[in-house]
């Protein structure tokens, strides 16, 4: 394979158009097709982005799947299924903006897919690549830290864009879900309780892990996409760790002050751009770098099917009334 991976993205929609389209500038991927059902919006992209062709639908796309290493793709939830099995079909691997699928349902059939061709669903938690939670997953690793005792998560947006619960927290809250699995490992048991005011939700949940810890997150609606969204805590045993708002990192110690980092900001280097320190760069470079073989997939189906289980768990502890192995009944 070339130094440059050659792909096609299938989507050219708000979030695709100002994240990751603008991301690949930082990989090596290189971008030769859109598909969109939208001409015009595909069109754009291709204008701006630097893509040779356009089609109007996925199939279109896939007709001409020898020109292409590998897929990209960024649709609603709804979508994923087909789509991602259509490019399985042609033997080419793909990555998938989170959460790659309607339900845990279809998430465990898509991984049953891609276990049987032996063709890769990469999928899009970009936290799990940003630099601080890089540190932060990298300190809980160290023996000192000691054994993982308590995990906090919030991630509280503003309202007015989920039309119901499950589409929420399947958008939006799987984001936490991903990382408490990602720290702390395998749920055991999962309390929660819900509430609306004004048309906004907020979820609060306890999970008993697997290994014994414990954890609380805090998701919902009710603040402002323009305020503080996002921070976890993990603790060990005299150690903690604290990622806030994505950017702040801080290792605390029972005996020394610890350690912190943040991007130096004033610097401008391509290390301290948003998209590098959300992690959507990092993850598509990744990418790239499972495609030439030079590393193993970090983040898969499978690691999503765990964290859409922990969303319906969450979704029907606090009186959710579908049954999760319909394949996306309320979307």
């Amino acid at each position: 394979m070339a130094d440059k991976v050659r792909v096609g993205f299938i989507g050219a929609g708000r979030h695709a158009t100002r994240i990751l389209y603008p991301s690949l500038r930082y990989t090596d991927l290189e971008l030769i097709s859109i598909a969109s059902l939208n001409e015009e919006e595909a069109r754009r992209n291709a204008a701006w982005f630097g893509a040779k062709y356009t089609y109007r639908n996925h199939q279109e796309l896939l007709e001409h799947a020898s020109e292409l290493d590998a897929v990209l793709v960024a649709v609603p939830p709804p979508a994923y299924k087909e789509i991602l099995t259509d490019v399985l079909d042609v033997g080419l691997p793909v990555w998938s903006e989170k959460p790659a699928a309607a339900s845990a349902s279809e998430a465990r059939e898509l991984e049953e897919t891609s276990l049987q061709t032996g063709i890769p669903i990469c999928v899009g938690y970009m936290k799990r690549f940003a630099p601080a939670y890089v540190l932060a997953h990298e300190s809980t690793r160290d023996p000192s830290f000691g054994t993982l005792s308590y995990f906090h998560g919030k991630f509280v947006m503003g309202g007015g864009v989920y039309p119901d619960d499950y589409t929420f927290l399947v958008d939006n809250s799987v984001h936490m879900a991903d990382l408490a699995l990602y720290f702390m490992g395998e749920v055991a048991e999962v309390v929660a309780e819900r509430t609306e005011l004004e048309g906004r939700l907020a979820y609060g949940v306890l999970i008993k892990f697997s290994s014994g810890a414990i954890g609380t997150l805090q998701l919902g609606t009710t603040q402002s996409w323009h305020s503080h969204n996002e921070r976890i805590e993990v603790t060990g045993i005299g150690h903690a760790v604290v990622v806030d708002n994505v950017t702040r990192f801080q290792l605390f110690k029972p005996t020394d002050p610890g350690g912190w980092w943040e991007p130096n900001y004033t610097v401008p280097i391509d290390a301290n751009q948003t998209l590098m320190l959300t992690g959507y760069a990092h993850q598509l470079q990744h990418f790239a770098e499972v495609l030439r073989k030079e590393t193993k997939p970090k983040v898969t189906i499978s690691d999503s099917r765990r964290a859409l289980e922990l969303i319906d768990q969450i979704y029907l502890a606090a009186g959710g009334s579908f049954d999760p192995q319909q394949k996306a009944s309320v979307w």
